[in-house]
């Protein structure tokens, strides 16, 4: 990830009041959960979505799409801007056994918010990514990462209790409902 890149993303959603949130490997950096981000992944609210899109396309080249399986997200385009990869996602969206699980991600006042040079950047929580992680193949290191900081630091409540209402896998229900009773939640 290249900050330069980030900085000029924040600036742009920003400014034009665009629902928007850091998620994934670089969110996990700012949280100093990983040494080094692979990307930016962005969550955008479903409302915003193309909005996002008309300001990020001014940045850099872009594709937009179809999301692979498991993944059925609505909104889902792929940016190069400044030389960094950057995935936007709005109504992210995982298929699995149950169902599928949608995030319609939206900042609210729990939402934490990190300077970088000046300039505001949302985090979506890590209880969402806790969650997603364990929806997506190959990513349960990263999951078991978030877990462990959130039974040091606390839980949003209200953010696994959402979650719990979609459909899940019974061993992700379990593993949300096991992380929840350790950390007091």
């Amino acid at each position: 990830m290249k900050k330069e890149a980030l900085l000029r993303i924040a600036e742009i959603l920003n400014s034009n009041a665009v629902d928007w949130g850091l998620g994934g490997s670089s969110m996990l950096w700012f949280h100093g959960l990983i040494d080094r981000p692979n990307d930016i992944d962005l969550l955008v609210a479903e409302h915003d979505a193309l909005r996002a899109h008309e300001l990020l396309s001014q940045l850099g080249t872009y594709e937009t799409l179809q999301p692979k399986e498991p993944f059925c997200t609505k909104y889902f385009t792929h940016y190069t801007l400044l030389g960094t990869e950057v995935d936007v996602m709005g109504l992210l969206g995982i298929r699995h056994a149950e169902g599928v699980y949608r995030l319609d991600w939206r900042m609210d006042a729990n939402t934490r918010v990190e300077p970088l040079e000046g300039v505001s950047v949302p985090l979506t929580p890590l209880e969402d990514w806790f969650v997603l992680y364990l929806l997506m193949p190959w990513r349960g290191g990263k999951a078991d990462l978030i877990e462990a900081c959130l039974k040091q630091q606390g839980i949003r409540r209200d953010r696994l209790e959402a979650a719990l209402r979609q459909p899940l896998p019974a061993e992700v229900r379990a593993r949300v409902l096991a992380a929840m009773a350790v950390a007091g939640g």
